[in-house]
C-alpha cells in the first residue's frame, strides 16, 4: 500500500481538484485526471493506492489536464517521478509549479498562394526540449482551430489533441510526434474541396492549399522544429472535408505525405469524383499508410447514413483490391454510434494515433 501526500503551491485555488496519474491501471495509464486526490485540512492532497511490488512506478501530479501538469517551478517540463514498491510506503511530494506550454501559436501565418492568413498551432511532445539531437514525426491537421482550445473550437468542443497525444506518448503506446494544426478560413470549402470542373462548379483552391502546405508551411515547420522529413514520418489528417483533402494530398504529394487519417471523409463531394478516379491513379497507395473511418449515425436520414457507409466501404474495398494489407497499410473502422461532430471524432483520435505512430515503429 502506498500513501501519497502532496504539497501544492500556495497559489493553487483550494477549490481546484488535483489528480495523480502514471503507469498502470491503478494510476490511470497516464490519463491526466486519473486519480482525484482528497484535500485535507492542512492543505495537502492525499490518497492511498495498492500498487504491485517490485516494479518501478512513474507518476506525476496534475490539475486534470496535461496543460495543468506539475512543472519544475520555473515553467519547464518536470521529469516523471519514479519509485519502487517494496512494502508499505509513504511518499511526501512537493509540487513546485503548474503548467506545460506544449502548444505554440502563430496567429497570422500568411501565404503567397492563398488570400487569407490563418492560425498555425504546433503541439510539442513530452521531453521535446530534453534531447536536442532527436527528430520527430509530424502530423499536419486541417480545421486546426478545433484541435486544442474550447474558445476557438466549433460549438466549444475541442478534440483536446494535446492531452490525447500526451497520454498515448507517456503510456508508451505511440512514438513522440508533433501535431501541426492548420486553421481554416472563409474559403474552407474551396481549399478542402477539389473540383473536377471549376468553371461550372465554382472556385477550386485545393491545389493552391496543397502548395501552401508543401511549399510554405512545411519548410517553416522543418526549419523551426526538429522534424523527420521523410514521407513515412509525415502525416496529414482531418475529418469531413478535412478527411477528403487529406486523401487528396497523399495522392498529389506521395513524396511528402506517407501517412493519412481520413475521418468521416466527405467522399460525396464533386459527385464522388475522388472515389471514381482512384483506379486511374492508384500508385500513391503503395507508399501510403491510411486510417479510414465512418460513424454509423452520420447523416440526416437513414438513406444518408447508408450512402456514407457505402462510400467508405467501397473505398476500403479499393484499398484491398490494390493490394493494401488491412491492419498494416490501412485500417478501416466503422463506429456504430458515431455521429458527424467534433466530440465523436475526438473520442477515437487516440486510436488514430496508435495506428499512425505506433511506439515500435522506427
Amino acid at each position: 500500500m502506498v500513501d501519497f501526500v502532496i504539497h501544492v503551491p500556495e497559489d493553487t485555488p483550494p477549490t481546484d481538484p488535483v489528480y495523480l496519474t502514471g503507469d498502470g491501471d491503478a494510476l490511470g495509464c497516464w490519463r491526466p485526471d486519473a486519480v482525484r486526490l482528497e484535500r485535507w485540512g492542512d492543505g495537502t492532497y492525499r490518497t492511498r493506492i495498492q500498487l504491485p511490488h517490485g516494479q518501478p512506478v512513474r507518476y506525476l501530479i496534475t490539475r486534470g489536464s496535461w496543460r495543468g501538469v506539475e512543472n519544475d517551478g520555473h515553467g519547464g517540463e518536470r521529469v516523471a517521478r519514479e519509485f519502487h514498491v517494496h512494502g508499505p510506503l509513504t511518499l511526501d511530494v512537493l509540487v513546485r509549479g503548474w503548467g506545460r506550454d506544449a502548444v505554440k501559436y502563430y496567429p497570422d501565418f500568411r501565404s503567397e498562394h492563398l488570400v487569407h492568413s490563418r492560425q498555425i498551432s504546433v503541439y510539442l511532445p513530452p521531453q521535446y526540449d530534453w534531447n536536442p539531437e532527436r527528430r520527430y514525426s509530424v502530423l499536419y491537421m486541417h480545421d486546426g482551430q478545433n484541435l486544442f482550445d474550447a474558445a476557438t473550437a466549433f460549438a466549444g468542443n475541442p478534440w483536446e489533441c494535446d492531452d490525447v497525444a500526451d497520454r498515448v506518448i507517456r503510456a508508451g503506446e505511440c512514438e513522440p510526434f508533433l501535431i501541426v494544426g492548420v486553421g481554416n478560413t472563409p474559403d474552407r470549402l474551396s481549399e478542402y474541396g477539389h473540383r473536377s470542373n471549376p468553371e461550372e462548379q465554382g472556385p477550386d483552391l485545393a491545389q493552391r492549399y496543397g502548395r501552401f502546405l508543401v511549399e510554405e508551411l512545411k519548410p517553416f515547420i522543418d526549419h523551426t522544429f526538429r522534424t523527420r522529413r521523410e514521407p513515412q514520418a509525415t502525416g496529414v489528417a482531418g475529418s469531413s472535408m478535412g478527411g477528403l483533402i487529406s486523401l487528396q494530398l497523399c495522392e498529389w504529394y506521395p513524396e511528402v505525405f506517407g501517412q493519412c487519417a481520413a475521418m468521416s471523409p466527405s467522399i460525396w463531394w464533386d459527385r464522388e469524383n475522388f472515389l471514381r478516379r482512384l483506379s486511374n491513379n492508384p500508385h500513391w497507395l503503395k507508399t501510403a499508410r491510411i486510417w479510414l473511418d465512418m460513424g454509423g449515425q452520420e447523416g440526416a436520414s437513414q438513406s444518408g447514413i447508408s450512402a456514407n457507409l457505402r462510400r467508405t466501404r467501397q473505398l476500403a474495398r479499393e484499398f484491398r483490391d490494390h493490394g493494401l494489407i488491412e491492419g498494416v497499410q490501412f485500417q478501416y473502422v466503422e463506429v456504430p454510434e458515431g455521429r458527424h461532430n467534433e466530440r465523436d471524432w475526438a473520442a477515437r483520435f487516440d486510436d488514430v494515433l496508435r495506428f499512425l505512430f505506433p511506439a515500435h515503429r522506427q
